[in-house]
């Protein structure tokens, strides 16, 4: 039990709130296009992304918090609309795969593991920490398996998109959404805290305080 509360603190801390801003958009637009033409799914996704701003304003969240999504929304939408064919409302989220997929081999190119960086950027610990010997490898493990992930995620959405039905696109794309992301991230931590363990490095606070080993090493959080 104690297991599955540390992973809901660990997915709270990745996600917070933005997990239904993230998914309302492409179910709105997917069901009101089935409903009717491809310019009232944008208007009333439009619509939507107006009320939500409006909301945020009003429960006095930051401008960049209100914001979340919304560029990546209204470029779906702008595609979709410029090319004439609701598929293409996934092509941004497909060149976002890409680009992922394509940061985690050139973080590990570089010897600076992309899982590394965004722990860093996300919970504030020192770079020095991620970058040891003994501490870097889990990061770079970690990092390898989002690559494969994202690569093969990659592929199904090329090929998905290509086909051009955007019905099953939808209904695939969703499972390969959130659900998969809550098990990669759960995955993430669960192999990247043993990794850590298996090296036997510090822990952030015993790095900070310049302990000698041996070293109790990270027990949660990574």
């Amino acid at each position: 039990m104690e297991k599955v509360r540390e992973w809901g603190e660990q997915l709270a801390l990745v996600f917070q709130k933005k997990t239904i801003d993230a998914i309302f958009p492409p179910l709105i637009f997917f069901l009101t296009n089935q409903l009717g033409s491809l310019e009232f799914a944008s208007g009333i996704t439009l619509l939507y992304l107006l009320i939500l701003i409006i909301y945020r304003i009003v429960r006095g969240h930051t401008k960049r918090y209100a914001l979340v999504g919304v560029g990546g929304v209204l470029l779906s939408i702008g595609f979709s609309l410029l090319s004439g064919d609701a598929i293409n409302y996934y092509l941004p989220g497909i060149i976002s795969t890409g680009l992922i997929a394509t940061a985690c081999v050139v973080s590990l190119i570089a010897h600076r593991p992309l899982a590394a960086l965004l722990s860093h950027i996300s919970r504030g610990w020192p770079i020095d920490w991620y970058m040891r010997d003994d501490i870097r490898p889990a990061y770079r493990n970690v990092t390898l398996l989002w690559a494969g992930y994202f690569l093969l995620k990659l592929f199904i959405q090329t090929a998905l998109f290509l086909r051009g039905n955007f019905s099953v696109y939808f209904y695939i794309n969703t499972i390969m959404g959130w659900p998969m992301n809550i098990i990669l991230l759960i995955s993430t931590y669960v192999f990247g805290i043993k990794g850590l363990k298996k090296l036997s490095g510090p822990s952030v606070d015993e790095f900070l305080n310049e302990e000698n080993p041996p070293y109790e090493g990270q027990q949660k959080g990574f």
